[in-house]
């Protein structure tokens, strides 16, 4: 067992520190501590005997050369009160510990120069509780955070497991970094792996479009009640006060905007950041719309039927180049906020739904509708949402024709020639008279 330092404070102590209190050599480093002359215990077994005993130093560095004379002779030699020694070994410098504030702070500073907003509050939410959660362990350093206490801290947060991963993503992105400037001798989270098993998260593997028959409910209460009653909102967003005005388009939205809102969303498979921002320029003259770029700097287009193009024109005359309106703030979580509300009222008029309806089923939706159709391959649906083939497979697989097709002409080519047991007739009784 390691021998522990630690400084008692006694009643004339000239920091004014309270009687019998103990500090370290870490606690005493932070600015504004005040130095004083009280002794340095050491307490720990050696030579299977427990013990605590003054240095009768209050030097660190001396304290610690006596407990390494300590530790290399096994025993307290039944000495009532260690002696200084003579002649002090030569001690290298103890390495710089950091503290889990400056860890946060520097981490922040990284993440903060190459990430999008949205992922910088995610961070921010995630780091805040990291930080709670080590005052309440009385964790001061980095380095003292354990394997066991990144378990306890993903158990205290009572979420989804779904978002216990999203968040522990965080965790280890945080423990790499501090391990990457040797702030720790190892990634505690790295060792910590997600939970797996059977649980009620819907949203994990398989995602939730919207069927056909739930699109036409929100289309048929756009026409006949959306539009037919004025509609209030509040600047009250989840506890937040938006920063400015929402739009300069009229105040008054109708449902005819709703329905533009999401034929655009499900023909495009746009996330709802990129819907309410749709400017008119990104639709060339033949249909095609600019969905995104990709590394090697080549765009990628979808294409929208007639009708819809013709809408987004009229829209671009009515409303202007942003044809869902142009907004004075640069804040996206502001501006795609006033779309889930207008949204959410919508879902209320054409209520009950089976499964909870959010904006981002629309994309999800998109792809549905492509995989449904005979000849379309999982690459093409990956390459039109940016995502892998592998992703598409894992979370899509309910809408993929192919895959099923695949493997019944496989089982069908390797058990046609297996041997087969003759039926047996099994005569059926004869029907009792009456």
């Amino acid at each position: 067992m390691a021998l522990n330092l630690y400084r008692r404070h006694r009643k004339e102590c000239e920091g004014s520190h309270p009687e019998d209190t103990r500090t370290g050599q870490f606690e005493e480093g932070r600015r504004g501590w005040k130095k004083c002359a009280c002794l340095i215990h050491v307490s720990g077994t050696l030579g299977g005997k427990f013990s605590r005993r003054q240095t009768g130093t209050a030097d660190w560095d001396e304290a610690k050369s006596i407990v390494a004379l300590l530790q290399q002779s096994g025993s307290w030699d039944g000495q009532d009160k260690i002696e200084q020694p003579l002649t002090l070994p030569a001690t290298d410098p103890e390495p710089e510990r950091i503290s889990v504030i400056r860890a946060i702070a520097a981490f922040t500073a990284e993440f903060e120069e190459h990430t999008a907003p949205n992922t910088q509050r995610n961070y921010k939410f995630v780091l805040k509780q990291f930080r709670g959660f080590s005052d309440a362990k009385g964790y001061a350093a980095i380095d003292q955070w354990t394997p066991i206490d990144v378990r306890e801290f993903r158990a205290s947060w009572g979420v989804l497991p779904s978002t216990t991963a999203k968040n522990m993503s965080v965790v280890k992105a945080f423990f790499e970094f501090c391990h990457a400037n040797e702030w720790t001798s190892r990634n505690p989270a790295r060792m910590v792996k997600n939970q797996r098993g059977q649980h009620n998260d819907p949203r994990s593997e398989q995602k939730l479009p919207f069927p056909d028959e739930e699109l036409r409910r929100m289309y048929d209460a756009c026409d006949t009640k959306y539009g037919k009653r004025e509609i209030q909102f509040s600047k009250a967003t989840q506890e937040r006060k938006a920063q400015g005005p929402y739009a300069q388009y009229r105040a008054r939205w109708t449902g005819q905007d709703i329905a533009d809102f999401i034929s655009v969303s499900v023909y495009t498979g746009l996330r709802i950041s990129d819907v309410s921002t749709f400017h008119i320029d990104r639709m060339r003259s033949d249909g095609t719309i600019q969905l995104r770029t990709t590394k090697a700097h080549t765009h990628v287009y979808t294409w929208v039927p007639e009708w819809l193009q013709q809408r987004i024109r009229t829209r671009a005359l009515e409303v202007g180049p942003y044809i869902f309106g142009e907004h004075s703030t640069t804040d996206m979580n502001v501006i795609t906020d006033l779309w889930r509300r207008k949204l959410n009222k919508l879902w209320e008029l054409c209520g009950p739904w089976k499964d909870k309806p959010t904006p981002h089923r629309f994309r999800h939706t998109f792809a549905r509708i492509l995989l449904e159709r005979p000849g379309v391959t999982v690459r093409d649906v990956a390459e039109l949402l940016g995502n892998t083939e592998q992703i598409v497979r894992k979370h899509y697989a309910a809408w993929i024709p192919e895959r099923q097709e695949r493997l019944t002409a496989v089982l069908k080519a390797a058990f046609d020639t297996k041997p087969k047991p003759k039926p047996n007739v099994i005569a059926m009784p004869k029907p009792a008279k009456g």
